[in-house]
């Protein structure tokens, strides 16, 4: 099956990824592309300020390979946009 026709789960599972991982990171990695755009910044300026290839953000964008995109390098990008972040952790109910 191509992983384009792959659903989140399906996919998580053939990497041997977690699945709640991989979907913060798309949250992260969608909160990226929006905060990019609303400060109307070119995939490359982004990469600019990082020292990263246009291609590099690109493929972050993209999703292509969430589970290997680290939180390190998503928390990098949010602070390069000009955002602070925090880890909070609760106990689930």
């Amino acid at each position: 099956m191509a992983w384009k026709e792959m659903t989140v789960e399906e996919l998580a599972k053939s990497l041997g990824a977690n699945i709640n991982e991989i979907r913060e990171k798309q949250k992260l990695i969608s909160m990226i592309v929006k905060i990019r755009r609303e400060k109307k910044l070119s995939q490359a300026a982004l990469a600019k300020k990082l020292e990263l290839s246009q291609a590099r953000i690109a493929q972050i964008e993209s999703g292509i390979g969430t589970a290997q995109i680290t939180f390190d390098i998503l928390f990098n990008i949010l602070v390069a946009l000009g955002y602070d972040y925090r880890v909070v952790t609760s106990k689930a109910a």
